[in-house]
């Protein structure tokens, strides 16, 4: 037989067993993003209400002005922090790429210096690459999606921001929006009033705060924002954090889905170069006997 044939029947098989691996990962991507939508869809109504609850205690702002509302002061230029949210593993398409080129578009339009932080170890190698060193890095948690995996993440950016190391945090990661589109996104953790809202509409937040003066709270307001705030935190963090981890399973399904649908086109296209080259080859054999039948006669 020609080696050219051989060679393609190397191929066919070679392709084979890689479309048999991917169809196996598109199932297990299938498998883990059913269970992550389903995490992401049932926290998001507990997340916007924790924030419209924030939004209702906004009204005391100016009477009582904490730090993880407004800030230490807007007149002090501070460092600010950028949280990167990728995956830890690849094969899901340009759910990478994507976040990524979002948090460099955001890094050029800064004029202070970024301290970043990375959850996912595509975003920490991306920073190393970039020449730049990650103040912190956290693993995703697209496997293992508790909310106690949040806490030291909180944790961490909670104290850099009272320590006033940063000024700002914000965070860039994945919405999620069907199995086909998912969104990146960079949000405004801390101070949990963007700044756009104290220098641009302070008569209606005086307003606000007068009309919440009126409201009773036990035992205090600052209490109340000592325990609510950091648990606002937490939440948007730990929402983002499904968000992304529900993008990266659902581009990861769909990148195996391509990588077999083009394994099959491939298998097809092999398979019928092959057949040609078998049926060439045969037809020649018969020529070949004719034509010494023929001879012979």
């Amino acid at each position: 037989m020609p080696v050219p044939t051989r060679l393609v029947k190397r191929r066919i098989k070679s392709i084979r067993s890689t479309r048999k691996i991917m169809k196996a990962m598109e199932l297990v991507a299938a498998s883990k993003m059913r269970k992550a939508i389903g995490q992401t869809l049932a926290s998001r109504p507990y997340a916007a209400l924790i924030e419209e609850m924030s939004r209702e205690l906004r009204t005391l702002v100016y009477s009582h002005r904490h730090p993880l509302l407004t800030g230490f002061g807007l007149d002090r230029a501070k460092k600010t922090l950028l949280v990167v949210v990728a995956s830890d593993r690849g094969l899901c398409g340009g759910f990478n790429a994507q976040i990524v080129k979002q948090a460099v578009e955001f890094l050029k339009l800064r004029t202070e210096d970024v301290e970043l932080v990375t959850i996912g170890r595509r975003a920490e190698q991306v920073v190393r690459r970039s020449h730049r060193v990650a103040s912190a890095s956290f693993e995703s948690i697209a496997n293992v999606s508790s909310f106690a995996r949040v806490k030291p993440m909180a944790d961490y950016l909670l104290q850099a921001f009272l320590d006033q190391r940063v000024g700002k945090i914000f965070i860039a990661y994945t919405e999620f929006q069907s199995t086909l589109v998912q969104v990146p996104h960079v949000n405004q953790l801390l101070p949990v009033i963007p700044e756009i809202e104290l220098v641009v509409q302070p008569t209606y937040i005086e307003r606000e705060a007068l009309q919440g003066e009126r409201i009773l709270f036990e035992p205090s307001p600052d209490a109340v924002f000592e325990g609510l705030l950091p648990a606002l935190i937490e939440m948007q963090i730990y929402q983002a954090l499904l968000e992304s981890s529900a993008s990266e399973h659902s581009a990861r399904m769909l990148a195996m889905k391509n990588a077999g649908d083009a394994a099959k086109d491939m298998l097809e296209d092999l398979t019928f170069a092959l057949n040609q080259a078998r049926q060439a080859g045969i037809t020649q054999e018969i020529s070949e006997i004719s034509a010494g039948k023929a001879a012979i006669q």
